[in-house]
C-alpha cells in the first residue's frame, strides 16, 4: 500500500512543478516561432540570425508539384533572405500545437500570407541560458 501512495505523491508533486516552467517555455517558444516568421516576412537576416540555431536546417519536400526534397542550412537560408529571394510577405501566424520534452520542442504552425500558406513543423532547442532557437523548419507550402 505504501508504494502506490508514494508513487501517487511523487506524481502529484511533479505535475505541480512543471506547469510554471511549461508556461514560461510555451511563451518563449511562441515568441521564437513568431520571430522566425517575422524575420522571414521582413527579410531581416540579422533578426533571423539571432533566432536560428547555428545548425538550422530547412527541409522543403515536393513544393509546388516538384518531386524533389530541398535541404537548406542557415547560411543558405540567410543568403536567400538577404537577396530577397524568399520572404517579404506579411503572414498571420497561428500555432496549432506545441510539444515540449525537456530541452526540445516541436510546433505545428500555420503561416498564412497573401499568396502562400505554410503549414510548417518547427523544431526548437532550449539553450543553457533558457532561450529557444529554431533548429529546423519543414514547411508544406501551398498557393492561396
Amino acid at each position: 500500500m505504501k508504494n502506490p501512495l508514494f508513487s501517487f505523491t511523487i506524481l502529484m508533486l511533479a505535475s505541480c512543478a512543471s506547469p510554471a516552467q511549461n508556461s514560461t517555455d510555451l511563451a518563449n517558444i511562441d515568441e521564437a516561432v513568431r520571430a522566425f516568421a517575422r524575420g522571414s516576412d521582413q527579410q531581416d537576416a540579422a533578426g533571423l540570425d539571432k533566432v536560428l540555431h547555428p545548425q538550422f536546417r530547412a527541409v522543403v519536400n515536393r513544393a509546388f508539384g516538384s518531386a524533389d526534397v530541398s535541404l537548406m542550412d542557415k547560411a543558405a537560408y540567410l543568403q536567400l533572405i538577404r537577396d530577397k529571394k524568399i520572404g517579404g510577405d506579411t503572414r498571420d501566424v497561428h500555432l496549432v500545437q506545441t510539444d515540449i520534452t525537456n530541452n526540445i520542442a516541436t510546433v505545428k504552425a500555420i503561416f498564412q500570407g497573401k499568396l502562400l500558406r505554410f503549414t510548417t513543423f518547427v523544431s526548437l532547442v532550449k539553450l543553457p541560458d533558457g532561450t529557444w532557437q529554431v533548429v529546423g523548419d519543414m514547411p508544406d507550402i501551398e498557393k492561396v
